[in-house]
């Protein structure tokens, strides 16, 4: 399609009713336990917005809590029974959720269902006319953002749900009158095979959440099924440079679209050059050219998610024009590869990178981006099953001469620790050539960081939590030494 088909899809994407999920009647409660989660919060203020009645609670006081209060929801600090008042019908957790939450305990005893958040976002979705889903192991957030940057820009006006704060408006969801719904989709406990999209993204497919799939093969058999659940008449778009999600098909009635830089992929980037370190390339699509970009983001990852975007932008009727703006906008999703800032000649950057992959992927954007002075790496592993699975992995991220400081491995929803510990990574980075030392506090690292930066030096933080801070310190002026 070209323009004439973006005409058809803004004729047809106008005020819509608002979506019926067919849980209960609206005006019975939905109940949010983790409701201030990065995903949870902004399907919650949806079904609010949707006309359903709404309460939650989360086990600390977070932004994503204040925005829920914000928007009219009553939100508590803390898991409680009595937070499961008589007017709840439903009760939306995730796995994230301990099986014994007092919460869940309640509403089971009530005889309440417990569903996942995969079957309420499924359901909000089911209630446009062209859902598109993004999975992979990898890229996920980035592309459902940018391509929500995409459709909004282009005035399609997309309803959106994002795993963190990434949409034009600075939130985690988008409402949209327009046809179309783009939706982060995780693979974690099969989530997203609660989702019917018209177009399906794989970026890729690796070894990930050992905690839960049994190995490669039950997490393709997971990504199957994903693929397996595309409308009639819908598309996969797949990379062709992951050799796993090149083998996904679809069956009768859909077709397959591929990306990535392999010769025999749909959508490619030709004449690529970078300018301290962001991209600008020519997209063809079959071999024809449909023009040039220059994206704002850093690295070659960054290039096939643009051109991802670019793949579904062509399935909704645009040309590479109507797409220009919202790709050469986006500045990136919050803590991915984000440049912080400058102070005193020191670059700053902050990634949320969990897996090796993707803290590889930060680590050469970073590298692209930096003005020949050392880079210092500020490392918070992600998980210990992570830690156990991939330690090996962890040294091939970073290069000689760059300084690596170890601290604490962030639990996230570990329910064991695995028998590891960062010292145990830090001592296979070492015998593998790497400088890398282990310093438990935020303290004692900014105190590090603050001797050791020099001028055109690179400040990276990586992982989840508030390891960032780290580098907000050094940009406020550095450690306090009174």
């Amino acid at each position: 399609m070209r323009r004439g088909g973006r005409q058809r899809l803004l004729k047809h994407g106008g005020a819509r009713k608002l979506v019926d999920i067919g849980l209960l009647p609206k005006g019975k409660t939905i109940h949010f336990v983790g409701i201030g989660g990065s995903s949870m919060s902004g399907l919650a203020i949806m079904l609010h917005r949707f006309g359903y009645r709404v309460s939650g609670s989360d086990r600390e006081e977070n932004a994503n809590l204040r925005a829920v209060r914000e928007a009219g929801i009553c939100s508590a600090v803390g898991h409680r029974s009595g937070n499961v008042h008589e007017d709840v019908r439903l009760i939306v957790s995730t796995p994230a959720i301990r099986k014994d939450n007092p919460e869940l305990l309640a509403g089971r005893t009530r005889g309440l269902p417990v569903v996942d958040r995969g079957e309420v976002l499924g359901r909000i979705m089911g209630g446009y006319a062209q859902g598109i889903a993004v999975a992979g192991t990898h890229g996920k957030t980035t592309v459902t953002s940018l391509i929500t940057a995409m459709l909004t820009a282009a005035g399609l006006d997309p309803g959106a749900s994002v795993g963190t704060a990434a949409t034009s408006d600075g939130g985690n969801h988008r409402m949209g009158s327009g046809p179309h719904f783009v939706a982060e989709a995780c693979e974690y406990h099969r989530n997203f095979l609660h989702l019917r999209p018209s177009t399906a993204v794989v970026l890729n497919v690796k070894a990930e959440h050992s905690d839960y799939f049994a190995g490669l093969d039950d997490t393709m058999d997971a990504f199957r099924g994903f693929v397996d659940g595309i409308r009639p008449g819908g598309t996969l778009v797949a990379s062709a440079d992951c050799a796993r999600a090149r083998t996904l098909t679809v069956g009768p009635g859909r077709q397959r679209v591929s990306f990535g830089a392999a010769a025999d992929a749909d959508v490619r980037a030709e004449g690529l050059t970078w300018d301290d370190g962001r991209p600008r390339f020519s997209v063809t699509y079959r071999g024809e050219k449909l023009g040039d970009l220059a994206p704002r983001l850093l690295g070659r990852h960054n290039v096939d998610n643009v051109l991802a975007a670019v793949a579904v932008g062509h399935l909704c009727g645009l040309t590479l024009d109507d797409m220009r703006a919202g790709i050469e906008s986006f500045g990136g999703a919050p803590r991915r590869v984000q440049g912080k800032g400058t102070r005193n000649g020191v670059q700053v950057y902050d990634d949320i990178a969990c897996h090796p992959t993707e803290i590889a992927a930060t680590m050469d954007a970073v590298r692209g981006a930096a003005r020949g002075g050392r880079i210092l790496v500020v490392l918070r592993p992600n998980s210990y099953v992570r830690v156990r699975d991939f330690m090996e992995q962890y040294a091939d991220c970073f290069a000689a001469g760059e300084t690596v400081v170890v601290t604490d491995i962030f639990a996230g929803r570990d329910t064991e620790e695995y028998g590891v510990h960062s010292r145990d990574l830090v001592r296979v980075m070492r015998s593998a050539g790497r400088d890398v030392r282990y310093i438990q506090d935020l303290p004692g690292i900014c105190a590090f960081v603050d001797e050791a930066l020099r001028a055109g030096d690179t400040l990276v933080t990586i992982g989840p939590g508030d390891i960032g801070s780290v580098g907000e310190t050094w940009l406020a002026g550095g450690c306090d030494r009174s």
